[in-house]
C-alpha cells in the first residue's frame, strides 16, 4: 500500500471539544505552507495549495462545521498529531452516515489535509457501486 493510504488508515486523535477544534484549525492557519487540501467530492490534488487558498479554505470549513454541526461536542475532526499535524481528516456534518460510520461502509471524510501527496481514497475505500436489478435498468430506479 502507498504511504498516503498508510497514513490515511493510521492512528488519529479525535477532536471532541470545540475549543480544541478551533485551536487545531488556527494552528493550521498559522502554518499554511506545503499542504495538500483534498476535497473528496473532487479529484485528488496533484500540487499543494497556495497559502492564501489554504487559509481561506480552512476558514470556510470552520464556518461549515460551526454552523451545520449543532452538537455540544465536535467529534468530526481527526488529526495524526495535535502539536505538529501532518494529516487531518474532517467529516462534513451532513454526511456522517449511519451512527457516525458504524455502517459496513463508513463515510469518507470530505476534507483531507496532508503534507503527503493524496491518492484517490474514494475509489479505494468508498462504498462499492450498487448493482442495479434488471427492472431498475429500464425504469431508472
Amino acid at each position: 500500500m502507498s504511504d498516503y493510504f498508510d497514513k490515511f488508515q493510521g492512528r488519529f486523535i479525535g477532536i471532541m471539544q470545540w475549543d480544541d477544534c478551533h485551536a487545531l484549525l488556527q494552528k493550521l492557519i498559522n502554518q499554511p505552507n506545503d499542504w495538500y487540501l483534498y476535497d473528496t467530492l473532487s479529484t485528488a490534488p496533484t500540487e499543494t495549495i497556495d497559502t492564501d487558498g489554504f487559509i481561506n479554505q480552512i476558514k470556510e470549513i470552520k464556518e461549515i462545521l460551526t454552523s451545520e454541526h449543532q452538537e455540544r461536542y465536535c467529534g468530526i475532526v481527526y488529526t495524526d498529531d495535535l502539536d505538529n499535524p501532518g494529516f487531518v481528516k474532517i467529516f462534513h456534518p451532513k454526511n456522517l452516515g449511519k451512527s457516525c460510520g458504524s455502517s459496513e461502509h463508513p463515510p469518507i471524510p470530505q476534507w483531507l489535509l496532508s503534507k503527503t501527496k493524496p491518492e484517490d481514497v474514494v475509489a479505494k475505500f468508498g462504498p462499492p457501486e450498487e448493482e442495479k436489478c434488471f427492472i431498475s435498468k429500464f425504469l431508472k430506479l
